[in-house]
């Protein structure tokens, strides 16, 4: 409102009344002060979402004021690198995108001013997969692991009832696959997990279903990969075996009955899921001797025949030796006399060591002592067994 000035009319003077308006000067106007305009510059950021899996895109976001069309921003990371840039609008906004590689703190650049810094945490995205669940089998555990820095260990864990039993740490490759083998020791269910982070990244984990090791029935005339599997198994715990593939044949079938006869199983030739779990936790066979070098054992309650080298057996196999009216002796003897070939009473291949009782091959031989005094082997075995019962063993 403006200021009112009043004045005394001097005395003798006609009555008037003068009143004189004067405007307020406004504080800006004072000549003590700095009457030039001061505007504020600033840049602002956000990024959304603040948080992403790896390989997800952030939408960068921000302002400057005061609000200049056409200007250009930079986006930069902790230590100044540009990761981008943007361009803001008329009313001074700006917006772009970025796909993050790891963990980030970004700040805006405009006209020398930067922003407050907005942290975006990444966490690695994990794939895995396994193959091959099967008992003594070699499975393989694979995936992918993001984002992909080849070269860089994935954590790869298999889980049998919910217990890590094996841990392996294969590398990504360039595209990030890994790859991973375990072997199956025992019969149960089964998990992969694998496992990635770093120090600029959040942990990512994934897992598998679960997988049952299968246990199939199996006998004579089978053909799959599982009779491989059983195959190398016996052969692995010292059972005498050849022609090892995929075939169940019936020299798979006389390892099979060694093998039941020292488990103290059924005497067959099957094999069934109570097979393949004395398979995975096998009992071994007890020795008589267990001194230095090369000797034969024939075990009479079990009806087998083991190889042995300095008290460490080295095969097994299914033997029959004398019924209770010519019973084999118990001893120890020596191989005094061989044949090449068939002998007079048609032994194959037969070593002597007690009298005319001999190791030989025969074409029965039964689960059971059924012999006439002699130990008889599965024809397949018979050279095997005559070439290393050298005279003297």
């Amino acid at each position: 409102m403006p200021a009112v000035r009043r004045t005394r009319i001097p005395s003798g003077t006609a009555a008037l009344l003068v009143v004189i308006l004067v405007a307020a000067q406004p504080a800006w106007a004072d000549p003590g002060r700095d009457h030039s305009a001061t505007i504020a510059t600033g840049v602002t950021l956000s990024a959304d979402p603040s948080a992403v899996s790896a390989g997800d895109t952030v939408t960068l976001s921000g302002a400057t004021t005061p609000a200049t069309s056409g200007e250009s921003v930079e986006i930069r990371d902790a230590v100044g690198a540009v990761v981008t840039t943007a361009t803001t609008a008329g009313d001074g906004s700006f917006q772009t995108t970025f796909v993050p590689a790891g963990g980030v703190s970004l700040h805006a650049v405009w006209q020398g001013v930067q922003s407050p810094p907005v942290d975006i945490d990444v966490q690695a995205v994990v794939t895995v997969h396994v193959a091959n669940v099967r008992l003594f089998d070699t499975a393989l555990v694979s995936g992918t692991a993001l984002p992909v820095r080849p070269g860089a260990t994935v954590t790869v864990q298999l889980l049998r009832a919910g217990k890590v039993v094996a841990t392996r740490s294969p590398a990504q490759n360039s595209t990030g696959a890994f790859r991973a083998t375990f072997t199956i020791n025992d019969p149960g269910g089964f998990r992969a997990r694998a496992a990635f982070g770093a120090d600029d990244l959040l942990e990512g984990t994934r897992t598998t279903d679960q997988r049952t090791t299968p246990l199939p029935k199996m006998h004579t005339g089978t053909e799959n990969d599982f009779a491989l599997l059983l195959e190398q198994r016996l052969v692995a715990l010292d059972y005498h075996l050849v022609g090892v593939n995929r075939s169940f044949d019936y020299r798979t079938g006389d390892a099979v009955l060694a093998f039941r006869k020292v488990q103290g199983m059924a005497r067959t030739n099957s094999v069934t899921p109570s097979v393949w779990r004395a398979l995975a936790s096998p009992r071994s066979l007890p020795l008589v001797s267990t001194g230095s070098g090369f000797h034969i054992e024939i075990d009479q309650k079990r009806q087998v025949l083991a190889t042995v080298q300095s008290g460490v057996v080295q095969a097994i196999i299914h033997v029959s030796t004398g019924k209770p009216s010519t019973p084999t002796s118990d001893g120890t003897f020596h191989v005094y006399r061989k044949i090449a070939g068939y002998s007079p009473h048609s032994l194959y291949y037969p070593s002597y060591f007690d009298g005319l009782r001999a190791i030989h091959g025969w074409p029965d031989v039964p689960t059971y002592a059924a012999s006439h005094g002699c130990t008889r082997v599965p024809y397949w075995t018979a050279k095997w067994i005559f070439s290393l019962a050298k005279i003297g063993t």
